[in-house]
């Protein structure tokens, strides 16, 4: 049907001025929390790597396998063991062999481990909030406005699809 196009292209591009738009934000955001951020890994001797297993371990409800650690941060198991190891040493996530089979070792958090998280995420949200505080009354309206139905929606439009970025 010749109204069918019409109706696609202009959802189409609604997306990508959604999205295009979207993205400047985020990127200019981050580049705002950049300097504190790097001043922050950099004043615990972090690595990106050890962040990276830090954050998924934080994200994730149990404890993980070092298998499905290098599958979510992508890192070669050999290299997500080392990094794994570093981390038991500096006394940021803990090893334990798995209770039904003991060949599997499960990777989980420490206190330190999630202090350490928790202090790296509050320079990000001060960030987040100097910004908002630094907008005119009526933006930061229009911004809450906007943004509200999305996180408060009974919908999880967090939750993405398996297939990001593949064809349908």
């Amino acid at each position: 049907m010749p109204g069918e196009c019409e109706v696609s292209s202009g959802a189409e591009e609604s997306v990508n001025a959604a999205s295009s738009a979207l993205n400047t934000f985020l990127d200019r955001l981050i580049d705002l929390s950049r300097p504190e951020a790097l001043e922050s890994l950099a004043a615990t001797e972090i690595t990106f790597s050890q962040l990276r297993i830090l954050s998924a371990l934080g994200c994730h409800t149990g404890p993980m396998s070092v298998n499905a650690i290098a599958e979510q941060v992508q890192l070669s198991l050999a290299a997500a063991g080392r990094t794994v190891d570093k981390l038991v040493c500096g006394g940021l996530v803990d090893r334990r062999e798995d209770p039904t089979d003991r060949r599997v070792k499960r990777i989980s958090l420490t206190d330190g481990g999630r202090r350490y998280l928790e202090t790296h995420l509050a320079v990000k949200h001060e960030t987040v909030r100097h910004f908002v505080a630094n907008l005119p009354a009526d933006m930061r309206d229009e911004l809450c406005a906007a943004l509200r139905p999305i996180v408060d929606d009974a919908v999880d439009h967090f939750c993405l699809p398996d297939r990001i970025g593949t064809p349908e």
